[in-house]
């Protein structure tokens, strides 16, 4: 079964309608230039008023291992999501629990991958950037079997999501700009329609 994350998340209000429906995760980004910037004190906040059952993933940028560990223990995720140059070194040092992104471009090489694979305990693949709205060339990863759960990202809306998912097979799919009004901003309609595509309704 398909999983569904929703990630960029800046409003209690939203995350709170979005905890009603059968979704995997939800993402908080605590990258302090992102557009989708959370407070650690707000998102400590919404998470502890959270059902158990949603994964709570906290999403870094070339932080310091230091703050990482601090603010996963302050906010209470579940996960750690890192979108920088983070080495395998860097995520051996958090312990379990972590999802390394990777930027896929034309120039992308499945081998990037193989170092990290005994200390990470998912992989993503995403556009340039996170939140860009940009889909990546899905034909670069078409058919590996990689031995971690693969989350797709990158500008996956409702037109596109069943392409993705009979192409890659993902584990799980990961929702952000495809589903917004505007950055930080989610609407819910969008992110029901994708459900009731996947089969997740």
């Amino acid at each position: 079964m398909l999983r569904v994350k929703v990630c960029g998340i800046k409003e209690k209000s939203d995350v709170l309608l979005l905890s009603e429906f059968p979704l995997w995760a939800l993402g908080f980004i605590l990258v302090e230039d992102s557009h989708r910037f959370i407070p650690p004190e707000k998102t400590k906040e919404i998470i502890s008023s959270l059902p158990s059952r949603i994964i709570k993933v906290g999403v870094f940028q070339n932080q310091s291992a230091e703050e990482v560990k601090k603010l996963r223990a302050f906010c209470g995720f579940d996960l750690i999501q890192l979108h920088g140059g983070e080495d395998p070194a860097f995520c051996e040092n958090l312990g379990r629990g972590i999802i390394k992104a990777f930027s896929v471009g034309e120039e992308f090489d499945t081998r990037e991958v193989e170092e990290y694979l005994p200390v990470v305990d998912f992989l993503l693949f995403d556009g340039k950037r996170g939140g860009s709205g940009m889909t990546f060339p899905w034909e670069k990863i078409k058919g590996v079997d990689f031995p971690r759960p693969v989350i797709i990202g990158g500008g996956l809306r409702e037109e596109n999501i069943l392409q993705c998912i009979s192409l890659l097979h993902p584990f799980a799919v990961d929702l952000n700009s495809g589903v917004e009004i505007y950055p930080g901003k989610k609407d819910p309609e969008k992110v029901r329609k994708i459900l009731e595509k996947v089969g997740g309704k």
